[in-house]
């Protein structure tokens, strides 16, 4: 087998090996938890108007060829609240390899309650996945496998969500990639696209009120492939007179059962992350990440960063947080 001289395949060989996460290929993020619809179609107009955001991500900082992903979400609610549209575009890229995702998200949405929503969402849309083998270095330049400069594969995506939420609550459970299993990928080109596996996300969280200024959201999201570790963030976020998040997660692998396609002990420590999020005047959000590894790749990288930029459309004065919609 013809050797690769790129130095990002043996990295990413090793990190794949340390995290035993290589069957994880949904983009990554830390800041989800304050615009969901990245995960979840059935959050599309939870916030009850029509909301632009924008996000970008540098991951393992110092690794050449590490993540890097972007994503733009528009959406809103409409039919009196009833109905909540939106467009999530997702750009992820890790070395030679990248996957850019586009879906139309529509969520219908049920009172249940005086204070909540129950809402259960579709997303539908296409997957593009390109290979530029024009930044390999290998020792063949005749080497098939690395040949034909910039390739290119689309596929059609789909996936499907619930979202329930009251003024205290929430909790949602989505699932991605439903159309992974019945998707020729053999068709595509040769040494292009990894089979895509299913994901299921389930995340929940509660806010107390502490005092009328300092309010208190713990929150948890569990992300599942059933071919890799299972893995868990754990939230907890400060609310600063409705204007100020400040919080920090923990992110990990846990053994919730046996799989015989994980080798080795999959309770692994990935990272530690501090977030910040600031509601400022005329409907502008502004928030930013920063993950310290806390696994065996520690020393080696430089973090991750995170940067998300929101605004509020609908906004037509001083901006805080809509009241109920902490989440």
């Amino acid at each position: 087998m013809t050797k690769i001289k790129k130095s990002a395949i043996i990295c990413f060989a090793l990190l794949a090996s340390a995290f035993y996460a290589a069957a994880q290929q949904d983009a990554q993020y830390s800041q989800y938890m304050f615009n969901s619809l990245v995960i979840n179609p059935a959050y599309a107009g939870y916030k009850e108007s029509l909301n632009l955001s924008a996000l970008h991500r540098t991951q393992w900082v110092g690794f050449e060829g590490a993540p890097k992903t972007q994503s733009i979400v528009l959406d809103g609610s409409f039919n009196n609240d009833k109905v909540g549209l939106g467009l999530s575009i997702v750009n992820d890229k890790i070395g030679l390899q990248g996957q850019t995702n586009a879906y139309f998200n529509y969520a219908y949405r049920l009172k249940v309650g005086q204070n909540s929503t129950l809402a259960l969402g579709l997303g539908v849309g296409i997957a593009q996945f390109t290979l530029n083998n024009s930044d390999a270095n290998f020792e063949d330049p005749s080497d098939p496998n690395f040949g034909g400069g910039r390739l290119s594969f689309i596929a059609p995506d789909a996936r499907t969500g619930v979202h329930f939420s009251s003024d205290k609550f929430y909790a949602g459970l989505s699932t991605t990639n439903l159309f992974s299993q019945v998707i020729d990928y053999s068709s595509a080109t040769k040494n292009l696209v990894v089979k895509q596996g299913r994901h299921i996300f389930l995340t929940a969280g509660y806010l107390f009120d502490i005092t009328d200024f300092l309010k208190f959201k713990p929150s948890f999201l569990i992300k599942e492939d059933t071919k890799g570790p299972t893995n868990l963030d754990i939230n907890n976020f400060f609310l600063l007179g409705e204007r100020v998040w400040i919080g920090a997660s923990y992110r990990t692998s846990v053994n919730i059962w046996k799989k015989n396609s994980v080798i080795g002990s999959v309770n692994s420590a990935n990272a530690a992350v501090g977030m910040l999020e600031v509601y400022a005047g005329k409907g502008f959000r502004l928030g930013y990440a920063y993950d310290y590894s806390v696994s065996s790749i520690r020393g080696f990288d430089n973090g991750s960063h995170e940067i998300s930029i929101g605004y509020n459309l609908s906004a037509r004065k001083d901006y805080r947080i809509l009241s109920p919609r902490y989440f």
